[in-house]
């Protein structure tokens, strides 16, 4: 009985052992599902985004409309503000833009290919621009994108970062959102002209300018000098100055070079009032512009239009670069990992065109951040998502790329634990 057992066990495996594995097919079926679950995760996500942002706006419309009849007056008086009402639940400096009426209506609509754009008005300021707009089709266009957005001056296209919407899940057929420009040099509003030029990205090439002229004047920036010196765990920066403008408030900072930490964000920077309440705050990922030697200007909310007794500057959570390697770089077209950090227990596998990452839990690294570049150090297309975990490991993470027209090799970037200096430090702006 025990023989004739292993005599079909063995034959079982010789059978199996002689069954072709389509490991093209079963690789492609993988990605399938990796992206549907990914489609998934993003419809549940842009819900229960949708139902905040729901309750938020009522909040900030019963609150703000009861306790100020300016700011409701305006509500009710100004065309297409729902792009800056929505601004309003992150940005309290919009309020009171509104409420001062500090905004211009420019109301200019241009229809093409079934397409038709609507530019409704502009708030103006020595940074930058908010330019709240319309578009309509009857066609989808959750996953319409620009091919060319400027904003020109006299002709010239302004030296500027313009945020336009991004991809959208679901399907729709209008978007009310804004355009926000930060200006990266200083410009000449005296008989400015302006022109917004965009093109998007469709079979027709689509292309609307629209020219306008600000009639009302440009606020003047308040700027406060400061020369303040800081030092965080032996690792020492100039606060240089503080401005105020409408819509940004700029905290420029210079880096000691003798530092030997190489310090590359402040997560935490505010402004406090008379009251110890928050009067303006950075967000991560905020603009940033300037240079190391002269200093690097940190973008925040604004509240030009408000008279504080007493404003204090306030600077914690200052970032330092990791100095262990934070990246991978992989040769797809060998199916081989070229570079990888020196953690035990890390597991790699390639498998063009997917990458996927095992990584142990005692590691820094946290998984794959969107970022990969190829040998020519241009953009790759890249999507990642976490598939499972265990014991073992934190995650398993998958990424996927485009490697249409790609150089190996391509460095994938890692997201990995934040190093911070230690302490806050604070100083008074002076106001007078």
């Amino acid at each position: 009985m025990k023989k004739e057992e292993k005599y079909d066990y063995d034959t079982f495996v010789q059978e199996l052992a002689q069954i072709h594995v389509p490991n093209d097919q079963l690789a492609a079926a993988r990605m399938e599902s990796v992206r549907r679950y990914r489609k998934e995760n993003r419809k549940r996500l842009q819900i229960w985004k949708g139902m905040a942002l729901t309750c938020a706006l009522l909040m900030i419309f019963v609150g703000t409309i009861r306790f100020s009849p300016a700011f409701a007056s305006v509500v009710s008086n100004i065309p297409g503000l729902a792009p800056l009402v929505q601004m309003i639940t992150y940005d309290k400096g919009v309020a009171d833009i509104l409420d001062h009426h500090y905004y211009e209506e420019l109301g200019q609509t241009q229809t093409k290919n079934d397409l038709s754009f609507t530019l409704q008005g502009v708030i103006a300021d020595e940074t930058g621009m908010i330019l709240p707009y319309k578009i309509s089709s009857p066609m989808d266009l959750s996953d319409s994108v620009t091919e060319k957005i400027e904003l020109r001056l006299n002709g010239e296209a302004v030296h500027a970062q313009v945020d336009f919407h991004r991809y959208r899940e679901e399907k729709v057929f209008q978007i009310e959102d804004n355009l926000i420009v930060t200006f990266f040099d200083p410009i000449n509003y005296e008989n400015a002209q302006f022109e917004l030029y965009i093109q998007f990205a469709d079979e027709k090439q689509t292309e609307f300018t629209f020219p306008f002229a600000l009639k009302k004047g440009i606020a003047k920036a308040k700027i406060y000098e400061l020369n303040e010196k800081m030092s965080f765990e032996g690792q020492n920066i100039t606060v240089k100055s503080v401005s105020i403008s409408p819509i940004r408030t700029g905290v420029t900072i210079a880096l000691d070079p003798n530092n030997e930490e190489k310090i590359v964000d402040f997560d935490d920077i505010r402004i406090l009032d008379e009251k110890g309440e928050e009067w303006s705050a950075i967000d991560r990922g905020t603009v940033a512009t300037g240079s190391v030697d002269e200093g690097t200007t940190y973008y925040m909310q604004s509240n030009y239009f408000r008279e504080p007794k007493k404003l204090t500057l306030s600077i914690g959570k200052v970032l330092i670069v990791r100095k262990e390697q934070d990246y991978i770089d992989v040769d797809f077209n060998q199916n081989k990992v070229v570079s990888k950090p020196s953690i035990p227990g890390l597991q790699v596998k390639v498998e063009k065109p997917m990458v996927t990452l095992n990584i142990p839990t005692s590691s820094y690294i946290k998984g794959f951040n969107g970022n990969a570049t190829d040998a020519n150090d241009y953009d790759v297309d890249a999507e990642s998502e976490d598939i499972n975990s265990n014991n073992d490991y934190l995650t398993e993470q998958i990424e996927i790329l485009n490697l249409n027209g790609v150089a190996n090799p391509v460095r994938l970037s890692f997201i990995t634990d934040e190093l911070y200096l230690e302490g806050t430090q604070k100083v008074d702006i002076p106001l007078k």
